[in-house]
């Protein structure tokens, strides 16, 4: 069977669900569900994120370029919906989190704040931006990790990962201790 080449994205999906938390133009900050996201480089250590132009969270972006990629469990499935389907500029989904008892933790590098449970929070600085067809390509250089001690030590052990793998479908994959 043939499929319109378009769909090719979905042939490489489930991909690890992730939270990119940016700065807010007017202050404050943005939360935008991501999966189309990769490793580049350990040296030194880069991630790239695909994001479309005209999301908020690209624009915010542009206007500060620290950002925090939050990894998320299955317990983190409504929060990574709500997040994947209401644009920033439309509401403040950091306050509406905040308001249903979700919890920001700081780190030491950048500005942006991670959501507190996560199981591993990678703070960012924009290293470049890329055309990518409908979407930017944003690497971004690591500059801070934070993991639950009891999740990861050197790989993954004893978790839930959350994974998206189209439409509003979710799934988890176990990784043994």
């Amino acid at each position: 069977m043939s499929i319109h080449t378009s769909q090719a994205c979905y042939l490489i999906m489930p991909s690890i669900v992730t939270l990119i938390i940016t700065h807010r133009p007017d202050g404050g900050f943005n939360a935008m569900t991501a999966c189309w996201i990769m490793p580049v480089s350990r040296h030194p250590p880069l991630i790239a994120i695909a994001i479309a132009p005209r999301r908020f969270t690209y624009e915010c972006l542009k206007s500060n370029p620290e950002f925090t990629v939050c990894i998320l469990g299955p317990e983190h499935e409504e929060i990574a919906d709500y997040c994947g389907s209401i644009s920033g500029r439309e509401e403040n989904k950091i306050e509406n989190l905040k308001k249903r008892g979700v919890k920001l933790i700081n780190l030491n590098k950048v500005s942006t704040p991670g959501i507190e449970g996560s199981l591993a929070i990678i703070g960012c600085r924009l290293w470049r931006d890329y055309e990518g067809g409908d979407h930017r390509i944003i690497v971004g250089q690591v500059l801070e990790c934070i993991v639950r001690e009891d999740k990861f030590r050197d790989v993954w052990r004893d978790v839930e990962l959350l994974y998206y793998y189209g439409g509003a479908r979710y799934l988890t994959v176990k990784i043994p201790p």
